[in-house]
């Protein structure tokens, strides 16, 4: 995410792909990766597609992966399911129980973990 927020979309991705690699079935880095191929836009939507899809078939009642879905629909401009992405991604946000600030950590904590060591030595 670090990388993400200086700018670096290249390094955030290889960052989010290596944490993929690791736990292939978490959901959160599913969503970090489609996300960031949805703002990159152009030929990276079908990916981000696909991976959005793949993480609300293992959690159908996360909002990102929603509200993220919804903005690859409207911009490949499908417009109808887009807003039924942002429905439900907005009727899920609402019913999401408040998750503690300290529990999000950590579970960027473990992915940053993870893919520190991950890396050679």
């Amino acid at each position: 995410m670090m990388h993400e927020k200086l700018g670096d979309a290249h390094k955030a991705l290889a960052a989010y792909i290596n944490a993929h690699l690791l736990e292939p079935k978490f959901v959160p880095s599913k969503i970090l990766i489609g996300s960031l191929l949805c703002k990159m836009g152009g030929k990276m939507l079908p990916v981000a597609r696909t991976l959005l899809s793949d993480a609300l078939r293992i959690e159908p009642t996360n909002y990102m992966a929603w509200y993220y879905l919804g903005r690859i629909h409207k911009d490949e401009g499908r417009i109808a399911d887009a807003v039924d992405c942002f429905q439900a991604a907005s009727m899920l946000k609402e019913s999401d129980p408040v998750e503690s600030f300290s529990s999000i950590l950590e579970t960027f904590s473990n992915i940053r973990v993870s893919f520190f060591d991950s890396l050679p030595t």
